[in-house]
């Protein structure tokens, strides 16, 4: 059986909003096809993640890899981390699909029945 490789492999992601810590150390391998959701509750990192996968947000450690090529990061003049090529980051992010969508919306404007 032949091994597959992730299409996005996210290692030990971790972001801090001043004194609080909100993503601490999460970790991802998603392969070629994958429907992954993340639940939870208002404020856990749920879109801090998805920003961080997208340096949209830019996370203070860890890793993105997307189909074997990692993002690479520099430190900015002030010591924070940032990516080292946008042009890597803009490639990198056309290959990437994700969804932000409210559950309530779901309930309000009943789109759950209409999808099914």
């Amino acid at each position: 059986m032949e091994k597959k490789h992730p299409a996005l492999v996210v290692k030990d992601l971790r972001k801090r909003f001043d004194l609080k810590e909100v993503l601490k150390g999460l970790s991802l391998d998603a392969n070629e096809g994958d429907v992954i959701s993340l639940l939870g509750a208002s404020g856990s990192g749920k879109s801090t993640f998805l920003r961080c996968i997208n340096l949209l947000e830019i996370p203070d450690n860890g890793s993105v890899t997307v189909r074997d090529e990692t993002i690479h990061m520099a430190a900015d003049r002030t010591g924070n981390p940032a990516p080292a090529d946008m042009k890597q980051v803009a490639g990198l992010r056309a290959q990437l699909g994700i969804v932000f969508h409210e559950f309530q919306s779901l309930v309000t404007h009943d789109s759950g029945r209409q999808c099914g």
